[in-house]
């Protein structure tokens, strides 16, 4: 038995099989889980990591705005106060945080002096963070500031509304900010706008505070993609990569799967076209497209949307700046449409769930192991053990002197018990069918004893007649000689020379009848060992024995040969099968009065074809005994003329000798066909070689 065949690997293979699937299946389970909680997993990491930012980004915007609302306010009545300068830095002061960079109020023209078209008060923060005022700024700036974004725009803005600008350089202080802006009403007048700049760094900006996660990126950009602030890990890498541009949109080509994030702020189907095609017109600033973009902020502020931040949440397969796999997130402000990206590595989003999934994968595969060995031992004692002590019975007991299995022995109660009892019954009848088996053998072997016994004595009774018609003429011979030598004796013919012929007569006869004696002494002698013979000597010697009965009975025998056959086995045995088979057809002739009696005898050995053929032209074999005639006791002659034993035992003896006996009727008479196979045709050969 192969070792695969073991029922112990089987039962090995099957728990493994088992386990595998059991742990394939969990894992399957547990990833889909894993999938479905990394959603919640990302949102959870992405508040913790911005929820101080967002709550102190809108804490600052929200001061700034009060703070530029109060200017607003004040400055309605600026026109009537005494210390208007001192008005303005005290409150652009009242902040403290140090985010104003500068600020001021901004008028109508002529709506506070008569004389002048541009008045405004404009304080920027020096080193020792003071505000100090900015003399003739209209006249430093090449452009009107009534031409500018931050004023066009707080025209249109309702009374208690603010504004925040994108990012610009301001042409006069050079500082890149972005500003703030509540208009400034009289009487329900527009009569001007006041602001407030907050001055844009690279990064580490205090709208942040400051970002301590160094392994993550955080950026925060306006309503046109251009950067306000960006964290140290994001301007390193644009640094390293050579980006410079103020505006997201190379980081976007590099970064293909933020392209679509970085998208400018979605116009609105209801937006004020008037007021996006005044701005265009009156202010060379403000592009076309930008001009929609800001209609879009004032129609939602008229609108009063709220300032719900929107949150998105995307997975990124690879982050060029992170190299590997991340979640980012995209905090939306609808009446700003700033956009604060943050992105943080998947694996840090997946720690704390990885950790708890790995402990459960660990303790599946320790409980499936030891679930597989408690299994795989259980079974052994009780499967498989009982198993291999019955095998054991069978293979130490299973054959006794009198060649019989020995019952089987279980203290199993359940199913293998139960099958042991149904094998030991089982063993008891076979038994029992073996002792008759071998007594019908026994029997049998008797009887072909005696059937081959009677065969023999029939043939024998046969060739004493064949023997004695033999030796009838020589025996004539011889009397007639004993009366010759006589007379010529008294003759005086009788001399040296007549003695001399008369001895080689006698010699003659007598070695005639000699050599009959000696062919039926050998025919009827068994073969104690195989031997090889010719097949065509075999023939030869019986048709000696039978000459004179078939010259009496007139039949004519042909034997035709295109190449030798050669025979291993026992040549009397066949001289038997020839004898009967050609002794049926003479006793044929005879029962149907055949005048012209021929068997041909044919010996045919081709390349894929070896037989002995022996036909008669005797009338054939009747149908109702051809499929039975090599039976023994069946007969085709009358009750007491045959035995039925003859062709039974020419048909064993075709066996013994690896050949097979057959018979068919042709247009004249029987064919008998003895055919040799391949395998013995072979094996007579390698043994006469």
């Amino acid at each position: 038995m192969r070792w695969y065949n073991s029922i112990k690997i089987k039962l090995i293979g099957f728990f493994l099989i088992v386990s595998i699937v059991f742990l394939v299946t969990m894992l399957s389970v547990l990833n889909m889980l894993k999938k479905d909680s990394l959603h919640n997993n990302a949102s959870k990491e992405v508040s913790l990591a911005t929820i101080e930012i967002l709550n102190n980004l809108k804490n600052q915007k929200y001061r700034l705005e009060e703070i530029v609302l109060a200017l607003a306010s004040v400055s309605q009545d600026i026109k009537d106060a005494k210390n208007r300068k001192q008005i303005v830095q005290n409150i652009l002061k009242a902040n403290n945080s140090g985010l104003v960079t500068s600020g001021g109020i901004w008028f109508e023209p002529y709506s506070i002096d008569v004389n002048k078209s541009q008045y405004n008060y404009f304080f920027d923060r020096k080193s020792d963070q003071e505000f100090s005022l900015i003399e003739d700024y209209s006249k430093k700036n090449s452009l009107s500031y009534h031409q500018s974004e931050f004023y066009l725009v707080g025209k249109y803005l309702q009374q208690g509304k603010t504004y925040w600008t994108k990012v610009y350089n301001d042409p006069v202080t050079k500082v890149r900010m972005i500003t703030v802006v509540s208009p400034i009403y009289k009487n329900k007048k527009f009569i001007g706008v006041a602001t407030l700049d907050v001055r844009i760094k690279d990064h580490n900006s205090k709208i942040f505070d400051t970002f301590k996660f160094p392994n993550r990126y955080l950026m925060m950009i306006d309503r046109e993609g251009t950067f306000i602030i960006k964290s140290t890990l994001l301007a390193d890498y644009m640094k390293k990569e050579k980006m410079f541009d103020s505006k997201c949109d190379e980081l976007s080509k590099e970064f293909k799967a933020l392209e679509p994030l970085f998208k400018k702020c979605d116009l609105l189907n209801d937006y004020n076209k008037s007021i996006a095609n005044n701005l265009q017109k009156e202010s060379p600033e403000i592009v076309i497209q930008e001009s929609k973009r800001i209609a879009t902020i004032i129609s939602q502020q008229h609108n009063n949307i709220k300032e719900d931040i929107q949150e998105n949440i995307h997975f990124i397969d690879y982050d060029p700046i992170l190299k590997q796999e991340s979640i980012v997130a995209i905090f939306h402000f609808p009446l700003t449409h700033w956009k604060i990206i943050i992105g943080i590595p998947k694996e840090q989003v997946l720690d704390e769930s990885n950790a708890m999934y790995n402990k459960i994968i660990d303790a599946s595969i320790y409980l499936t192991l030891l679930a597989t060995l408690i299994g795989y031992f259980l079974l052994r004692n009780i499967f498989v053990n009982p198993i291999e002590k019955i095998n054991r019975q069978l293979y130490n007991n299973r054959v006794q002197k009198d060649k019989h299995y020995q019952p089987l022995k279980c203290n199993d109660k359940g199913e293998i018990g139960r099958l042991v009892i149904n094998l030991n019954a089982r063993t008891n009848a076979l038994r029992l069918s073996q002792d008759r088996e071998e007594l019908e053998i026994k029997k049998r072997i008797i009887n072909e004893e005696l059937l081959e016994q009677q065969s023999k004595m029939a043939a024998m009774g046969g060739m004493m007649d064949s023997v004695a018609h033999q030796w009838k003429q020589p025996l004539n011979a011889l009397s007639m000689y004993s009366e010759i030598i006589k007379s010529d004796f008294e003759d005086g013919d009788v001399d040296q020379e007549y003695i001399e012929q008369f001895r080689n007569n006698i010699q003659l006869q007598i070695g005639h009848m000699l050599t009959t004696l000696d062919e039926f002494r050998t025919f009827f002698r068994p073969n104690k060992e195989e031997e090889h013979f010719e097949l065509l000597d075999a023939i030869n010697s019986v048709l000696f024995l039978t000459k004179d009965e078939f010259m009496k009975n007139s039949i004519t025998v042909k034997i035709t040969q295109n190449d030798t056959i050669d025979i291993f086995g026992f040549k009397n045995e066949f001289k038997h099968l020839i004898l009967n088979i050609i002794n049926n057809s003479k006793d044929a002739f005879n029962d149907n009065n055949i005048t012209k009696r021929v068997i041909e005898i044919s010996l045919i050995n081709q390349e894929n074809d070896t037989r002995l053929e022996i036909k008669d032209n005797a009338g054939g074999i009747p149908n109702s005994v051809l499929d039975t005639l090599f039976d023994a006791n069946v007969t085709t002659k009358e009750k007491g003329k045959g035995t039925g034993i003859g062709l039974f035992m020419s048909m064993q003896i075709a066996n013994k000798h690896g050949a097979k006996l057959s018979v068919h009727n042709e247009s004249s008479g029987a064919c008998f066909v003895v055919a040799f196979n391949m395998l013995t045709k072979a094996k007579k050969r390698a043994n006469i070689v």
